[in-house]
């Protein structure tokens, strides 16, 4: 076992003793790194886990909660301002369950759960506004349902009631959502916020409801659906959703008869967006009917000379009156007339001309396209009218008319130049092998570039090898000696500084550049070694920079 560790170690020496000392460096402090992640994590896995016990708490709850765990000694760790609070992971359920039971958190959102209780000494303002509060509080907690709303907060303002309908206040409500990062509320979802909320509250119409986030932005369009802009636009949705249906209707039927792309069909249509109702009351006086009927008998006793006795023997005369009521026939008519009816159509068509193949005097077939014949043409805008709902009274247009499709425009007849050759597309042949030369070009002026450079850093890092010692100096060329000390190369007349200033200089050069000390005394010790060979060096510089 110690004959195994020994050698492992003489491994290691051998492996450091073949590294410099700045990868010495960047291997310590890599090993240094990693121990300390190593550490961290183990601190990390090794210590308590801690969940959220709540989110997005009030103030009052928070602290209420905080008071709770500090009388329990739980540990616990606060986030996102105070507003969610983290537990130990084992502790979670159990604190959850026993705060439930003593009614904690106290949701800052009351519903309609604030009736739970009966207070007899309640006044009917107070009651008035309990119930407001549950109605925000209740349509608050549905809207912050959605996906895209994090938190919400409504108020409604619900005006008391008048003697007279003219003074009568209408409710308005109001909205502010925090939307999650990154999300957003289509016009979809503001609609759907607002007629929520019309719903939900007596006499609360959705162009009242105003939606805002907060930062301060009005989501909502509180415009009314009988308001001039808004009833534009709905109208000009509404004409070209007709026209596309019934230009659908008539190009699909054209391209099963002719083929897909041989008619062009356009519909423009004229729509009556007029709201009219109308009550006709009509009396038939010849149809009479008999309402009531009465009738009046009268008896009258005969009058003359006698005795009453006489009198009464005397038969009395009956008159009879019949009154007669007479109804007259009555008609009455309310009629609403629908918005968006047709007024009028004006349909355009283009068919493409016939193809036909005729053979020329030569005797050679080719292709040719002539009009096609009123008589087609006619048949073909009978099945248009039929396809559309064409009707003359309503003083419908309809135009129909036979082109040549193949025609090119003069784009296409400057883009699509051809000569009947195989290499009539030579343009794009040559430009396409020029973009690969260029790349390729480039390609292999970048790697000569990389040459360049790998080569410029060897021969640095050999010369500061053979300067520090490290290597020998490599041999020059036959022929060329080397420079004795003190003498330059031949063609300068300029004389070499003496010793005493050249280790001077040497000194302030090295200061100046914040080269090691070390460094210095090897560079230093190596020239007053092998004073020969260091001014053949500096002369090789020289030579190299010029």
């Amino acid at each position: 076992m110690g004959d195994i560790f020994f050698q492992f170690r003489q491994q290691i020496q051998a492996f450091l003793s073949q590294l410099t000392t700045q990868q010495k460096i960047i291997l310590f402090a890599g090993v240094g790194v990693l121990l300390t992640i190593l550490l961290l994590v183990l601190v990390w896995t090794g210590g308590a886990q801690y969940e959220v016990l709540y989110a997005q708490l009030s103030q009052k709850d928070a602290g209420a909660i905080l008071e709770k765990l500090r009388e329990r000694n739980i540990d616990y760790k606060l986030r996102d301002g105070g507003s969610t609070i983290l537990v130990p992971t084992d502790k979670v359920y159990e604190l959850r369950l026993e705060f439930a039971r003593e009614g904690l958190p106290e949701n800052s959102v009351v519903g309609y759960e604030i009736f739970d209780k009966t207070n007899l000494g309640m006044t009917d303002f107070v009651q008035k506004l309990n119930y407001r509060r549950a109605l925000e509080g209740e349509l608050t907690r549905t809207i912050e349902q959605l996906d895209a709303i994090e938190k919400a907060r409504v108020h409604i303002v619900i005006p008391e009631r008048t003697l007279f309908r003219e003074d009568q206040k209408v409710p308005t409500a109001s909205v502010i959502v925090k939307l999650k990062k990154g999300r957003q509320l289509n016009p979809g979802n503001l609609q759907g916020i607002a007629y929520l909320l019309a719903s939900s509250v007596e006499g609360l119409e959705p162009e009242n409801v105003t939606i805002l986030d907060t930062r301060g932005r009005v989501l909502s369009n509180n415009q009314s659906p009988e308001d001039l802009i808004t009833m534009s636009a709905t109208q000009l949705e509404f004409t070209k959703k007709v026209e596309d249906y019934l230009t659908q209707k008539a190009q699909s039927m054209l391209d099963q008869v002719l083929g897909p792309g041989n008619a062009i069909v356009r519909v423009s249509a004229e729509l009556n967006f007029t709201q009219v109702e109308k009550t006709i009351e009509e009396f038939d006086p010849d149809n009479t009917v008999v309402r009531s009927e009465e009738i009046v008998e009268q008896l009258t006793p005969m009058t003359g000379e006698g005795s009453a006795q006489a009198t009464t023997n005397v038969p009395a005369s009956r008159s009879t009156n019949t009154i007669t009521n007479y109804e007259i026939n009555k008609t009455l008519q309310h009629i609403v007339e629908n918005v968006g009816n047709i007024t009028r159509l004006s349909v355009a068509v283009l068919v493409n001309n016939k193809r036909e193949k005729v053979v020329t005097p030569d005797g050679e077939e080719k292709i040719e396209f002539k009009p096609r014949d009123p008589q087609e043409l006619n048949t073909l805008a009978d099945l248009v009218k039929k396809a559309v709902g064409f009707q003359e009274e309503r003083n419908d247009q309809i135009s129909i008319t036979s082109v040549d499709f193949s025609i090119p425009s003069l784009e296409e007849e400057l883009l699509n130049v051809d000569d009947g050759s195989p290499w009539s597309d030579y343009y794009n042949i040559i430009e396409k092998v020029f973009i690969i030369l260029a790349i390729v070009a480039s390609m292999l002026i970048m790697r000569s570039l990389f040459n360049q450079v790998k080569q410029r850093n060897e021969e640095l890092q050999a010369q500061i090898k053979i300067l520090t010692g490290e290597t020998d100096l490599p041999q020059l060329p036959p022929g060329e000696q080397l420079a004795p000390a003190g003498q330059l190369p031949s063609g300068q007349s300029e004389q070499l500084p003496a010793k005493d200033d050249e280790f001077i200089r040497a000194d302030q050069f090295f200061e100046e550049f914040g080269q090691p000390k070390e460094l210095n005394m090897r560079i230093r010790k190596y020239i007053k070694e092998h004073p020969d060979l260091a001014l053949n060096l500096l002369k090789l510089w020289m030579v190299e920079d010029e």
